[in-house]
């Protein structure tokens, strides 16, 4: 694979990006965007996916513990069909990202991030979570076959 993945991680409030390197191993957080009006979110995301020249969108599942759809992931299945119509000719794929928020805000406490920088990134660090875990699941099916 020659081409970047993007993930997002999609939140009411803001929208976590997250990228991979140009061989799919390593996911880097990218930035966060104000999920205030879907257009301008969308013409955001559309930018950075033609300049980074992603091949893949990676959109981080909200699941309960229970492991059944939660009330966000109903917001997240609308964004992705609205999504689908501006972005028409690359793969969407939802994965599980329980625990994502949470074990970027525990990495964040550990490097003494303060609470006001915290809230800035968490979101692009939770994306880049989700995205690292999806790429070291493709990456370990591919070294096995």
């Amino acid at each position: 694979m020659n081409q970047k993945i993007i993930c997002i991680d999609y939140g009411l409030k803001r929208i976590g990006v997250a990228l991979s390197d140009d061989r799919g191993t390593i996911a880097f957080p990218h930035k966060y965007i104000i999920n205030e009006n879907f257009n301008d979110a969308a013409t955001e995301l559309k930018n950075i996916i033609i300049t980074e020249n992603a091949s893949l969108i990676v959109v981080g599942m909200p699941i309960g513990l229970s492991g059944k759809q939660s009330s966000l992931s109903i917001e997240v299945i609308k964004f992705i069909d609205e999504l689908k119509k501006i972005i028409k000719n690359l793969p969407i794929i939802t994965y599980d990202e329980r625990f994502s928020t949470a074990q970027a805000q525990r990495s964040l406490i550990e490097r003494n991030v303060k609470r006001k920088k915290r809230k800035q990134t968490i979101d692009s660090i939770a994306a880049s979570f989700i995205l690292q875990s999806y790429l070291d699941g493709i990456n370990s099916t591919n070294n096995n076959t």
